[in-house]
């Protein structure tokens, strides 16, 4: 049989006898939205906490915070919305939630939502201060953030590798926090109760929440997207009751029982744009991790075109001889408060020990970044049917096989 998975802008393709596939854990949408300013209406009216009439007042100058253009298109619910809140007599502006990725090129945002006349707050830059969590957590977000009366959320909710779900209280950390917030909440993957697809005991979750109560978020309209991206439906109000209620909702449609683990598991996070760089790629290996037994192969397939994304400190441990010795240090300072920014983001070399390390499983990455993988503890492949080869090599040509699609946001159980 001839699978074939969403690589950049392409396609991956290989050709394997079919007794050897397990499943393709492909995630059927349900059924989409079709009128989305109609559903919107109809959730603005029945909101989960206070009305949006009563949370703005007139001469209001609102931040309508949403999304960059490594998310789903806000748009077909953003403009309604700005339209709604500007009906109120209340003034807007977009703030685009970037925590560590690129601003985004004008034409981008042309593209993507429409206009160029947003903003895109600088996690290095100059932070508004508002003290720390309760887990040590610099609450520090852009200045520009204070500079209006109220702060409405339009976004998304699906399942998220670290925060459990997005959508919510991420728009403010990671969304406009500074460079040490993201990478101290962030740093809580190493910490019991992380996990893909669950909120209650979730360190990474509630700390988000935290830092975001103390910002100050007044308002929230997310949808819930399907693996299509279609939005499967929309939910507004109170930050924390409104996003707890998509989030289950997410959880209907994402969460999936695997049969058996296989000896080699492929996974894509799903295509362009959501492999543009590694920090969206390796999403897609949290599923994986669920899915591969113990020894066997995980082949990640990501195109990478913007390169690793952010910064790269973590190759210190992806280079390392003794990774696992680098990740116990870096849990050790955490718990002590001594954690050090230069070491994060930390979850892509976390998440690739992981699967070598933990799981004693290979990683086989086929990505422009060939080359660099190459000095790593992961191995390299040219692409797929190269990378398949080097997996049978070790554990034969009947090896049993499942195929991860969009694997960045498949709650595998």
């Amino acid at each position: 049989m001839e699978l074939r998975f969403a690589y950049g802008h392409g396609e991956q393709v290989a050709e394997v006898a079919g007794e050897r596939v397990i499943e393709e854990i492909r995630l059927p949408s349900v059924e989409g939205i079709e009128d989305i300013p109609a559903a919107l209406d109809a959730a603005l009216a029945g909101p989960a906490g206070p009305p949006l009439e009563q949370v703005i007042a007139p001469g209001d100058h609102v931040a309508v915070m949403t999304v960059d253009f490594t998310r789903p298109n806000p748009s077909p619910m953003l403009w309604p919305l700005i339209e709604r809140i500007e009906s109120l007599g209340a003034s807007t502006q977009i703030v685009i939630g970037l925590g560590n990725h690129r601003p985004m090129t004008a034409a981008e945002l042309d593209e993507f939502i429409g206009t160029s006349d947003v903003l895109q707050p600088d996690s290095r830059g100059p932070q508004w201060q508002l003290g720390q969590t309760s887990r040590g957590t610099p609450i520090e977000v852009s200045p520009l953030v204070r500079e209006f009366s109220k702060r409405v959320v339009c976004g998304f909710i699906e399942p998220s590798y670290i925060a459990g779900f997005s959508g919510g209280r991420k728009m403010i950390l990671p969304g406009v926090s500074s460079y040490e917030s993201i990478t101290h909440n962030h740093f809580l993957i190493l910490t019991e109760g992380r996990k893909l697809g669950v909120l209650d005991g979730n360190p990474v979750h509630e700390d988000m929440t935290e830092a975001a109560l103390a910002v100050g978020v007044d308002f929230i309209c997310d949808a819930v997207v399907n693996p299509d991206d279609s939005y499967a439906a929309i939910v507004c109000g109170d930050m924390i009751a409104a996003h707890r209620q998509g989030a289950m909702r997410s959880q209907e449609i994402y969460e999936h029982a695997v049969r058996e683990k296989a000896d080699i598991v492929i996974c894509t996070s799903g295509g362009w744009p959501y492999d543009i760089d590694m920090v969206q790629a390796k999403k897609t290996l949290v599923p994986a991790l669920e899915c591969v037994r113990e020894g066997g192969a995980v082949i990640l397939l990501g195109e990478c075109e913007d390169g690793w994304g952010g910064e790269e400190p973590f190759r210190r441990l992806l280079e390392s001889e003794d990774p696992q010795a680098i990740i116990a240090e870096m849990r050790r300072r955490l718990a002590e408060g001594e954690a050090e920014w230069h070491w994060a983001p930390c979850s892509t070399g976390f998440l690739f020990s992981s699967v070598v390390h933990e799981k004693q499983a290979q990683l086989i990455v086929v990505s422009r970044l060939a080359r660099d993988i190459e000095r790593t503890f992961a191995d390299a492949a040219p692409d797929l049917q190269r990378a398949l080869a080097m997996a049978q090599e070790r554990l034969g040509a009947d090896a049993s096989i499942i195929a991860l699609h969009d694997g960045r946001r498949v709650i595998c159980r």
